[in-house]
């Protein structure tokens, strides 16, 4: 296990933070006086290992990043003239999640919103940044329906969508030569839109659904939808349905003998080490070797090794995604307003939307905001289930070494146009 002093702790806190905060070669106006930001979480609350929702692992992944970037950036903006806040709330439901917000928003005058883990967050919290007309980045919510239908211009997307996720999942399935698919997914509207959109990425891969099965949502029972599914012919099952219907499914399916392999989609509590680690314990076959994520862990290119030690340092978890997307989502709201000169939202946005306008986000060149939806173009990470490795909850060095880094997708080299690399994943213009 690798020794974590104080010194290298500030050492790569300063890496971390220390590429410059607005782009080289372009003119800087005074840092705007005062910089607040909300955040809203759902966070566990009690015992540190007592959750009182899926989504509290989530949302302490959040807050995660957002202290993290508390104290490393706010010690940058000072340097820059500017005094960075940050103010958290939690909310474990909706309705929590609209009070919080608007209390940042009237009482509080922040600048800009961040959040969006919890059903119906996301769209709860863009509403009431729209209203305020400030920027609201969405750090958890992967709907390609909310990317669609929230036409805010105050409106920005961290976290994936499911377009780039399920195009990244077509590219892993060409890795591994999986290039016939039985499709998985339930009869809610996600589910049937999830379906649709991966037609698509099987187009766009080189692969051939052979067969869509879908399923009731939230039913105890799918044995006589397992029997259709073990008659058909494919190289991997594609799993789309809810999160909360995976464990029932794939415990049954191995019960009636599938071994056919699986790629799940990665909804965000299953990119956590709590879920690969569950589903390592309770599927013996089934339990997939590879998956796709926001971000891993173990990643070390691009100074990711400093970020993903910093947590581990300070809070003894490893760093999942929400972490990573909360952190950079202070970070780039306050590189707006440092470059903009001001907190003007519609200051703020023109340099997000700016065509020559890139981020330092840990992930390589040519991450920036798709003007047509305002989603981050970003590098997905592949992440390599070790079975080896025997999981204690409350051990940091085994929560981190249940997986590891399997490499990043698009595949290929980014070459001299990286957005256009980028930009393989996920919905154009015309999408």
């Amino acid at each position: 296990m690798t020794i974590i002093t104080r010194r290298f702790f500030l050492a790569g806190a300063s890496a971390v933070i220390g590429a410059s905060l607005v782009r080289p070669g372009s003119a800087v106006a005074a840092a705007p006086a005062d910089i607040r930001i909300g955040t809203v979480f759902p966070v566990r609350t009690g015992a540190s290992f007592i959750h009182a929702s899926v989504n509290d692992f989530i949302g302490t992944a959040g807050r995660i990043g957002v202290q993290l970037a508390d104290t490393q950036l706010g010690t940058r903006a000072e340097e820059a003239g500017s005094s960075l806040h940050v103010l958290l709330a939690n909310a474990p439901t909706v309705e929590a999640a609209v009070r919080a917000g608007e209390r940042l928003v009237e009482v509080e005058k922040v600048h800009a919103l961040v959040g969006g883990v919890g059903e119906g967050q996301a769209e709860a919290l863009a509403e009431i940044a729209a209203r305020a007309k400030i920027p609201f980045f969405n750090v958890g919510e992967t709907s390609d329906a909310f990317r669609r239908d929230a036409s805010s211009p105050y409106l920005f997307h961290i976290e994936a969508s499911d377009a780039m996720y399920l195009d990244a999942l077509a590219q892993l399935a060409v890795q591994q030569g999986h290039k016939r698919w039985l499709v998985v997914s339930d009869n809610s509207d996600r589910g049937v839109a999830l379906s649709q959109r991966a037609e698509l990425a099987a187009q766009k891969a080189g692969c051939t659904i052979v067969e869509t099965v879908e399923l009731p949502a939230a039913s105890p029972v799918y044995f006589a939808e397992i029997e259709d599914m073990a008659a058909v012919d494919a190289d991997v099952i594609v799993v789309l349905i809810n999160y909360q219907d995976f464990f029932t499914l794939t415990v049954q399916m191995e019960e009636e003998g599938i071994t056919t392999p699986i790629l799940t989609f990665p909804h965000t509590i299953t990119q956590t080490r709590d879920f690969v680690a569950a589903s390592r314990g309770r599927l013996s076959v089934l339990s997939p070797k590879r998956h796709v994520a926001l971000w891993e862990t173990t990643r070390t290119e691009f100074g990711a090794d400093d970020f993903n030690l910093q947590v581990q340092a300070r809070f003894s978890e490893p760093a999942d995604p929400t972490a990573w997307a909360s952190f950079h989502a202070i970070k780039i709201i306050l590189e707006a307003a440092i470059a903009a000169g001001s907190t003007d939202a519609d200051a703020m946005v023109a340099y997000l939307e700016d065509p020559q306008t890139t981020f330092d986000v840990l992930k390589g060149p040519g991450v920036s905001f798709r003007p047509w939806d305002h989603q981050l173009r970003q590098p997905l990470a592949v992440v390599d289930v070790r079975n080896d490795v025997v999981w204690r909850e409350r051990e940091i060095a085994t929560r981190v070494a249940a997986a590891a880094d399997g490499g990043t997708l698009p595949e290929g080299a980014p070459g001299d146009d990286a957005m256009q690399w980028l930009d393989t994943l996920g919905d154009g213009p015309e999408d």
